[in-house]
């Protein structure tokens, strides 16, 4: 049904859908670049969201301590505190406000509201243990919030190796360096107030050897990871360097400075408020170096983006190109099918009118092209084909009058021997009849011998008379016999003419053929076509069936003849007996004018001379009856070929009728 559909549509159609089919895969790559790309941005913009979620949370980072080292240090009323209250305030106003602008419908482990719940339990409570302890928690749900706003907004799994690199230093190796030295602060602030233990002490050893040993070295390995792709980023990683010298030298100075005075035998309380400065200035170490982390993963993202999106401006760009390449090309390649088609249309509409003189120029090289120049070319040889046939019939048409003519003059011929040979048979049954008569009265020639001479020479006047009709009877025979060859030879001439009409009939059938097939391939357009060819071809069928009939008819007409020849070949033997008897009899006569004395005598001899002319008599009377009948057919047979001709004139008229109704020549 498919195929059906297809086949109906007109040829500019389908040039549209083949075109169409042509260009859906380009489309299908142009859609996949363009949605990869659309993807490709959403996935970095949320990316982005996370950044500007996460930026407030690093400065958090770095505003919190500034804010514990200043309580534990000055006064409530001191300037510092309330300047980080109002900034940390700030930040986390600012923090809530985008989290829930980009990630409110995630369920969080902790939400920036646990954030402030925390943040009021700090700024409100005097008591040293539940500020160390609010600091501790806050500084852990702070960094369980960075942990999830990487994970949710995807930059945990950024495709970028250096943002990998960038993502896995910046927001899990400085945090946990972070969270360490929260942990080494309330320690020592524990020894501030007296309740340090050996445990204690142990616990703080610890956790300098991981700050300093895991901590600060994962952090440098990290770095030089991302260092190892600084041919990217020449310019941006030669900050990167002097942070990241500086951020180590500060960890480890840090590290080495609580490790020197805990490792004293006797440790100087007094010196342990520089311990919270010089970890004030780590901590202003590690944000600079996650800040400037957190900007380059900003930058890259940012440059990746408008990488996608000029990649999605170039592919719409493209698909716009091809589409109106396409559309052009369609449009030149319509125009010449279109022109090609009319072409062709006046054509077919005057092969519609059997206009044959039609030319037809070819305007193109393409394979309609071709189709114009191999139609031309076949309407050429149709035409010549058509005159051809055209002539033929004329050739047909005057055979068939000349034959016509002859099959009559041969029915006229035949009729008059048939008369002759009545008229012999006649006449042998009168010379039979006087034969039994001279049979009879030779019985009584010896009781008349007076009268002998006078019987011998009536006799002798019917032995001439009979000797004259033998002789006509046998130059008729004679005749009869070269007519009989005649029409055997006339036969022979007509079956040669219908061996003519078969190959003309065979040609025309062909021809035909040809057409229909021409015809067929031709469409729509060819239909009437196709019909005049079925035309053509059910009249060479039905030339072939007549001209098959008549050569059956002249064939059992020849045999009809050969057996009349054959005949009439007998009945000419018979007849020259029966001359042959009548010269005998010749001189049987002159003997009896000679011997009439020996009339009595020679008597019996006539007599049974007589008997022997009765006999064959009856022989050639039987032979010349023969004759006769054979004479009867051949009249039959001459009349059916009369009517078979007449046929085959009516069908070569109608033949050239048809063909003039197709115009070959420039006129119509």
């Amino acid at each position: 049904m498919e195929i059906k559909f297809f086949n109906n549509l007109k040829l500019i159609k389908k040039l549209t859908i083949s075109a169409a089919v042509f260009l859906l895969p380009l489309g299908i790559m142009l859609f996949t670049i363009i949605s990869m790309s659309i993807s490709s941005i959403k996935i970095d913009s949320v990316e982005l969201n996370g950044i500007e979620v996460l930026h407030p949370a690093i400065n958090l980072m770095r505003d919190i301590p500034l804010f514990v080292n200043s309580y534990f240090e000055d006064s409530k009323d001191n300037i510092n505190i309330y300047t980080n209250k109002q900034s940390i305030i700030k930040l986390l106003s600012e923090l809530n406000e985008k989290h829930e602008k980009y990630f409110f419908d995630d369920a969080l482990n902790v939400s920036p509201q646990s954030l402030l719940d925390n943040w009021e339990l700090l700024s409100k409570t005097t008591i040293r243990d539940s500020f160390s302890w609010a600091y501790r928690q806050m500084m852990l749900d702070l960094n369980k919030l960075i942990a999830y706003v990487v994970d949710v907004s995807g930059l945990v799994t950024d495709r970028d190796i250096e943002s990998a690199y960038l993502v896995a230093a910046a927001f899990h190796e400085l945090p946990q360096a972070q969270d360490r030295m929260v942990l080494i602060e309330n320690l020592l602030r524990i020894i501030q107030d007296g309740a340090f233990t050996q445990k204690r002490k142990t616990e703080l050893m610890l956790n300098l050897e991981l700050l300093m040993y895991s901590d600060n070295i994962r952090i440098q390995n990290r770095f030089h990871s991302i260092e190892n792709i600084r041919n990217k980023n020449i310019n941006t990683f030669e900050s990167f360097e002097i942070l990241l010298k500086s951020c180590f030298d500060t960890i480890a100075y840090y590290s080495g400075s609580v490790e020197y005075i805990i490792n004293e035998p006797i440790i100087n309380i007094n010196a342990i408020p520089v311990l919270f400065e010089t970890a004030t200035r780590t901590n202003g170490s590690i944000y600079r170096l996650q800040s400037a982390s957190l900007s380059r993963l900003e930058t890259i993202i940012k440059e990746r983006i408008a990488l996608y999106r000029l990649r999605l401006i170039l592919s719409l760009i493209a698909a716009i190109f091809a589409m109106a390449f396409a559309f052009f090309i369609i449009l030149i390649t319509t125009f010449g099918i279109r022109k090609s088609t009319n072409s062709m249309g006046v054509v077919f509409k005057r092969l519609n009118e059997n206009d044959l003189s039609v030319t037809i120029e070819s305007i193109s090289n393409d394979e309609l092209g071709e189709f114009m120049t191999l139609l031309g070319d076949f309407l050429s040889k149709l035409r010549i084909t058509f005159s051809a046939i055209n002539k033929n019939s004329s050739m047909v048409s005057l055979a068939m009058v000349d034959l016509s003519a002859t099959a009559r003059q041969m029915a006229a011929t035949a009729n008059e021997q048939s008369a002759s040979v009545a008229e012999i048979v006649s006449t042998i049954e009168n010379n039979a009849h006087l034969s039994a008569q001279s049979a009879e009265k030779t019985k009584e020639v010896a009781n008349l011998a007076v009268q002998t001479q006078e019987l011998s020479r009536r006799g002798a006047t019917i032995r001439e008379a009979n000797e004259s009709m033998m002789f006509d009877i046998r130059n008729q025979n004679v005749k009869i016999i070269d007519i009989i060859k005649n029409l055997t030879d006339m036969l022979f001439g007509i079956d040669e003419s219908i061996k003519i009409i078969d190959t003309i009939a065979d040609h025309t059938k062909l021809i035909a053929f040809n057409a229909a097939l021409e015809a067929a391939s031709s469409g729509e357009a060819g239909a009437r076509f196709s019909a005049v060819a079925d035309e053509i071809r059910r009249f060479a069928d039905n030339v072939v069936e007549s001209a098959s009939e008549i050569k059956e008819n002249i064939s059992e007409i020849n045999q009809s003849a050969q057996n009349l020849l054959t005949e009439a070949n007998n009945g000419s033997r018979a007849i020259n007996t029966g001359y042959n008897r009548i010269v005998e009899q010749k001189e049987v006569f002159e003997n009896i004018v000679d011997v009439s004395q020996s009339v009595a005598v020679r008597m019996q001899q006539i007599f049974n001379l007589s008997k022997q002319q009765e006999v064959a008599a009856a022989h050639v009377f039987t032979a010349l009856k023969e004759i006769s009948g054979g004479v009867k057919q051949f009249v039959s047979a001459t009349a059916v070929t009369s009517d078979t001709v007449d046929k085959l004139n009516i069908m070569s008229n109608e033949l050239k009728e048809t063909l003039a109704e197709y115009h070959i020549s420039g006129d119509k």
